[in-house]
């Protein structure tokens, strides 16, 4: 694992050779890089044994009231179906979905007791079937009968709200993979969506069908191809994986767009997309970045196992990006997606050496307390971590350059393309912080992380053995002492280079 080194001057300076000498042996013991014998590194953490199962350790921790992310609906339903990718924290998964359905008309019928929000009713129609629940009879909402209703002649689903229809590509494509789960899926409704595709093979956010304003992303292509190959359309999906594959850029992300970086959430989606159409190798290559942003052993203890959204941050992004990616990680299109038999706990953090010397070992319990093998802690990350932007912003600035009647697609469910969302989760989770409305969350708690050996309280992830910030000497189970000999034996190097080079000096001057 890379490690960050501390910037020091590794050439003498004229005259003051010592400097040089002395700048080696400080970084190097800094930065724990200092030669061993065998040619062992002293600072390198083992790797994580399941990342994706650590970023369901993390996730779980970061619950409110271990139930749900901070009354987001739609961030919510996505830790569930993360949670179910991977087979582990069933019963975190329960408890979230009992508070799914417990406030399901919040999500789905948001706007008023006639309103109907499509793709929250279509989320939670997928979340329902994903845990083996009833869709028709969820929260007291038949969610399968909604979205039914609001599926039009040329079988697009729309919104019935008082701000009018927001619905878009993410609507359209989580209520094909809901119903087509259900056995209740309408033809209509696939050939709706295949008809939405660019010309160029990717989707548009916007379901307007403008072929002049047709502008692909890879979030909306992502769930598209994912819908497509779930409902056997595959043959309607093969150019938007061709398009898919020609935005990867080089380092194996994704960006919103092509003129975007690349952020995890974008990347997870298309990776979904490609494992589901068969193209594993340009899968593979955008898990690898994926598993760069993840914060791993050498991250602080409270840290580990979550994912940033453009770097390895576990800032107030990390909850909303790390719960897209988990189905990436664990190698799950949304249609392949089954709680079924998940184990009750999620998986232990363990980032013991291999060589059982000792170490850091977070472990997860499941009511969402995170701390250090044989200590107490205070985990849970109050108020779930993030709010991801939720209700950031309505009516927003017409994406893809504007559809469907000057109404917006964003606000439901629907991405922050060209504009603000309200970030309730079925958007590209966090949205794209460089597109204009975007409105990013904040997080509001942490753990505590706990060090090693019964110590809670300190957000450093410190081990028992003694370690810098990121656990590095402790995760090996190595000694101060034999590093600082090593220092002892650099300076004492440096010493001999500073008397010979001040001999030589004094040699010339006397000429």
């Amino acid at each position: 694992m890379t490690q960050t080194s501390v910037d020091q001057p590794t050439r003498l300076r004229r005259g003051r050779p010592w400097r040089g000498a002395l700048a080696l042996a400080g970084s190097a013991v800094l930065t724990g890089t200092l030669l061993v014998p065998g040619g062992a590194r002293a600072d390198a953490p083992p790797e994580l044994a399941s990342p994706a199962e650590a970023a369901v350790a993390w996730s779980v921790a970061q619950l409110t009231d271990g139930t749900h992310a901070s009354a987001d609906h739609g961030l919510t339903a996505d830790l569930v179906l993360a949670f179910a990718a991977t087979g582990t924290a069933g019963d975190a998964a329960e408890r979230a979905t009992d508070w799914l359905a417990a406030n399901a008309a919040d999500y789905a019928r948001r706007g008023g007791p006639d309103a109907v929000n499509a793709g929250g009713t279509a989320k939670l129609a997928l979340v329902a079937s994903v845990q083996h629940r009833d869709p028709g009879d969820f929260g007291g909402l038949d969610l399968t009968g909604l979205l039914l209703e609001r599926l039009n002649a040329d079988g697009r689903f729309t919104d019935a709200a008082p701000t009018g229809d927001m619905s878009n590509q993410f609507s359209q494509s989580l209520a094909v993979l809901a119903l087509n789960r259900e056995g209740e899926l309408p033809d209509s409704a696939v050939e709706f969506l295949a008809s939405t595709r660019c010309d160029s093979g990717g989707f548009p956010l916007s379901l307007s069908r403008r072929p002049d304003r047709c502008n692909p992303d890879t979030d909306s292509t992502g769930m598209a191809v994912q819908a497509l190959v779930d409902a056997g359309r595959t043959a309607d999906a093969e150019p938007a994986l061709d398009w898919l594959e020609g935005q990867q850029q080089a380092n194996g992300g994704f960006g919103y767009n092509a003129t975007s970086a690349p952020n995890s959430n974008s990347t997870a989606l298309a990776v979904q997309a490609l494992l589901a159409g068969g193209r594993t190798e340009a899968a593979a290559s955008g898990v690898s970045w994926l598993r760069g942003l993840q914060a791993g052993c050498a991250a602080p203890a409270a840290d580990r196992g979550g994912v940033g959204y453009m770097d390895p941050e576990i800032d107030g992004m990390a909850l909303r990006a790390t719960a897209q990616v988990i189905p990436a990680l664990a190698g799950k299109p949304l249609g392949e997606i089954d709680g079924a038999g998940a184990d009750p706990t999620p998986g232990v953090i363990d980032c013991a050496p291999d060589d059982g010397t000792g170490g850091g070992t977070q472990g997860t319990s499941d009511g969402g307390d995170q701390g250090a093998d044989g200590g107490a802690s205070d985990a849970g990350a109050a108020n779930g971590g993030t709010d991801g932007g939720t209700d950031g912003g309505a009516d927003a600035g017409q994406a893809n350059g504007g559809a469907d009647g000057g109404t917006s697609d964003a606000g439901t469910d629907g991405g922050l393309a060209g504009g603000a969302s309200d970030g309730d989760g079925t958007e590209p989770p966090g949205g794209d912080p460089a597109e204009p409305g975007a409105t990013l969350g904040t997080t509001t708690g942490g753990s505590d992380g706990g060090l090693d050996g019964g110590v809670s309280g300190d957000d450093s992830g410190l081990t028992a053995g003694g370690t810098d910030r990121d656990g590095n000497l402790a995760s090996t189970g190595s000694s101060v002492l034999p590093l600082l000999g090593w220092a002892a034996a650099l300076l004492a190097a440096g010493g001999g280079a500073w008397a010979l080079a001040h001999r030589h000096r004094r040699r010339t001057a006397a000429h």
